[in-house]
């Protein structure tokens, strides 16, 4: 079983940094929109490619 210290720091962080991509699309336009682009599509992103090492992985793995 892992500590808690092992299970929570990417969380927090994909929730930080989607936090401040929401607070940047609400600040102004130009740079903050490209701040606020990198904050929301940077944790899409960590989620997409961990799910297709999980989807592939399981593909490997199941007998057929």
């Amino acid at each position: 079983m892992t500590r808690m210290e092992d299970t929570w720091p990417m969380p927090i962080l994909l929730a930080l940094l989607s936090l401040g991509g929401l607070a940047a699309g609400i600040f102004g336009d130009g740079a903050w929109d490209a701040l606020c682009w990198l904050g929301l599509g940077i944790p899409v992103a960590v989620t997409a490619r961990l799910l297709w090492r999980h989807w592939r992985r399981r593909r490997v793995a199941r007998p057929d």
